[in-house]
């Protein structure tokens, strides 16, 4: 009757255990959950009851893993995508801590002895119930984890979930692998350091996934920001005109000097809305594109940089048959580009930067062309963490080349020809 009753209460503790996980993986709060929902939950206690075997089995993980998905996904009343990512990084801390439980008791007891005596089963099961808590409240691993897990939401993208059903899978076997170990063999060595390395690579992995999620909010936000700058810079242009045209007006009236030099100091001083950039880049169709750049011509005038800007597009221009959320990935490549190509020249002793759209067979490129100084690690540009300020600063063309191998319609190119870093976005006409 112990026996039992032990059996069943580690099947309780567990389900608790991966009850709770979900509930901090997916925000959800515990006190939301209907009676009926709590009935869900005893039938994964009892059929983790029923099933557990002596020995480990990858069969019994495996089966509990894709029970949970259903029951979890109507608990937490998530989508299966969810469901199943939501119960991966569950099983991932769960099995981690399995591992570091094993680390106390395998050194004292065998496998079976642990899985079968009432007293050390219970104990066992409460060290791994207590180290997965602790895990999941150790603030930073939750911040990224929770991230993730909303960016999921938005994005189910399949690679995601392929690898977490690897994941999954991997550890399993691997934990059986630890079970039918002798206790700090070379077997039971080897399948420790290879669960760490996993559990390193998926965290790795989320943490990769949240750098790119942030980068895209900054770029989306700043596309949101830039069509708005447009419809301002194209009234700012007519009330500015209008603005000087009236100064210019006063400065006739007036016979005092100090009043004239005032009106020529503030001309001189205002802001230059009507510049050669500004008419430059008049042709570029609205829609975010001008607005950005706009924006990014005026940052580079502010640094002081030598710009010129040639703009030679056609009338029914590629750029004009875009839709929305393709002008949203070629503007976030436009702004890694051009700030590249701002920073890069402002080191540079000429700081010349020369902007070049023009459309020809269909394609429309952007060139990028900048004086800069010379670095070691320019071959490594697109590298995550490589810039041209050393290791660890850039993210830029690193997450710019994942968004042009997500989009086959869009091209890049970067080349070094006498002293000018010349960076190309191509974009190709799109068949129906």
């Amino acid at each position: 009757m112990l026996e039992v009753l032990a059996k069943f209460g580690c099947a309780s503790i567990m389900t608790v255990t991966v009850f709770y996980l979900l509930s901090k993986i997916t925000n959800t709060d515990i006190q939301k959950i209907r009676l009926k929902q709590i009935w869900l939950i005893l039938m994964i206690a009892i059929i983790s009851y029923i099933l557990y075997p002596i020995q480990y089995s990858i069969l019994y993980s495996l089966s509990l893993y894709f029970l949970e998905i259903i029951i979890f996904k109507k608990i937490f009343q998530i989508t299966i995508e969810e469901s199943i990512i939501g119960c991966a990084i569950m099983m991932i801390i769960l099995f981690f801590s399995d591992l570091l439980s094993s680390i106390i008791f395998m050194s004292n007891f065998n496998i079976v002895k642990i899985r079968t005596n009432p007293i050390i089963s219970i104990v066992s099961n409460l060290t791994v119930s207590i180290i997965c808590i602790i895990i999941i409240n150790i603030n930073i691993i939750k911040k990224q984890v929770n991230k993730f897990y909303d960016d999921i939401k938005d994005k189910r993208l399949i690679s995601n979930i392929i690898f977490f059903l690897l994941i999954v899978i991997d550890f399993s076997y691997i934990l059986y692998n630890i079970g039918i170990s002798a206790f700090f063999r070379k077997e039971y060595i080897i399948n420790f350091i290879t669960m760490v390395i996993f559990i390193i690579i998926t965290y790795i992995f989320i943490q990769n996934k949240n750098q790119y999620r942030n980068l895209e909010n900054e770029y989306d936000n700043l596309f949101l920001y830039v069509q708005n700058f447009e419809d301002w810079i194209e009234k700012e242009q007519l009330n500015r005109h209008e603005y000087k045209n009236q100064l210019a007006v006063l400065r006739c009236l007036t016979k005092e000097q100090k009043v004239k030099n005032k009106i020529d100091e503030i001309l001189e001083d205002s802001i230059d809305i009507e510049g050669q950039a500004v008419t430059d880049l008049k042709n570029l169709p609205k829609g975010g594109i001008k607005g950005l750049m706009y924006y990014k011509a005026a940052i580079a005038q502010k640094q002081k940089l030598k710009l010129n800007i040639e703009v030679n597009i056609e009338k029914n221009s590629i750029l004009k048959n875009l839709q929305k959320k393709d002008i949203g990935v070629l503007c976030k490549l436009i702004g890694i580009y051009f700030d590249n190509s701002i920073e890069a020249s402002a080191e540079s002793r000429k700081k010349i930067l020369t902007i070049e759209v023009y459309e020809l067979s269909d394609k429309v490129k952007f060139i990028f062309s900048n004086t800069y100084k010379k670095h070691k690690n320019m071959k490594d540009r697109n590298k995550k963490g490589v810039s041209s300020k050393g290791r660890g600063r850039g993210n830029g063309l690193y997450f710019a080349s994942k968004l042009i191998k997500e989009n086959k319609w869009l091209e890049e190119k970067q080349e070094i020809i006498d002293n000018y870093y010349i960076q190309q976005i191509i974009i190709h006409k799109k068949k129906n």
